[in-house]
């Protein structure tokens, strides 16, 4: 039942970047980056459908780097290109939904990130330069984040001799926004807070936090640096929303404990299950006016 899922959601992320790249950012000549690029603007020099530039781009990368990316990966990555693939064959002879610079930037920007996005936290890729990456970084050592930036800079910078220094801008504000949205969705909803207490009055904060707040924690066993003396620490994994209550809580007990709270954007297990829902409650809680 999670693989289908998985690839129902790769499905939907795939159109959604066939959509971003036919119907808004190629019509009006604007790229984003990696070979979704390359394929716009070799589209745009040869005349020739975008799919099969992507197509003739995409698959001996994938081909190359498959060992290094696993087989699970590569055929997911294979899945999701050839939706994309037929998305984008479907969508060619449909105009434009826009012309406004503003608009193609912010939903052209907006959708192919989240078709990214989604393709890639389900386990898959629409483009080949990630792959290349990651292929480059096992064989030949070289970062992932350099290898990236240079292709960027060099497709970015083509994109502003083919299509002029106005479109490049514009590509460059659609290439940040890409990433943003990716990262969110890669991250956002996962985001949880990580929360140390350091106090003199441990046991009494732990029952307030356990009682009232229906939090599990967990005790970790320190030494003082300046007494040399054994003392308990407490720890715990928390809702962004529920940081505050959770810190006035502490500080009713004890004014003078020492809280260290953390941005975490990856947990597992049960209890990291029921805070995503409840982050998500939250969330449409806020979009309903409750919250």
């Amino acid at each position: 039942m999670r693989t289908f899922v998985d690839y129902v959601m790769l499905t939907v992320g795939a159109v959604l970047v066939a959509m971003a790249l036919e119907l808004i950012l190629a019509p009006n000549s604007l790229v984003d980056g990696g070979t979704t690029a390359l394929s716009i603007m070799g589209a745009k020099m040869f005349g020739l459908p975008i799919w099969l530039f992507l197509l003739c781009l995409n698959g001996p990368i994938l081909v190359i780097s498959a060992q290094a990316l696993g087989k699970k990966f590569a055929w997911r990555t294979a899945y999701s290109n050839l939706v994309a693939l037929l998305g984008l064959a479907f969508l060619r002879d449909f105009p434009a939904v826009t012309t406004s610079e503003v608009l193609i930037v912010l939903y052209g920007g907006l959708l192919l990130g989240l078709g990214v996005g989604i393709v890639v936290r389900n386990g898959g890729a629409v483009d080949g330069t990630e792959m290349l990456a990651v292929w480059a970084n096992q064989r030949f050592d070289i970062p992932v984040s350099t290898f990236l930036l240079s292709i960027n800079v060099v497709i970015l910078s083509g994109a502003a001799l083919l299509f002029g220094l106005e479109s490049a801008m514009f590509s460059v504000a659609v290439f940040f926004l890409v990433t943003k949205v990716i990262d969110f969705v890669l991250e956002g909803f996962n985001q949880v807070v990580s929360v140390m207490i350091i106090s003199d009055n441990c046991e009494p904060i732990r029952r307030k936090l356990v009682e009232d707040m229906k939090l599990r924690v967990t005790l970790l066993q320190g030494v003082g640096g300046y007494t040399g003396e054994p003392r308990h620490i407490i720890y715990c994994i928390i809702d962004r929303f529920s940081y505050a209550r959770l810190r006035s809580a502490v500080h009713e007990v004890d004014p003078r404990a020492i809280l260290e709270a953390s941005i975490v954007n990856e947990s597992a297990g049960v209890e990291a299950r029921a805070l995503r829902d409840i982050v998500a409650d939250r969330y449409q809680e806020r979009a309903n006016g409750k919250g």
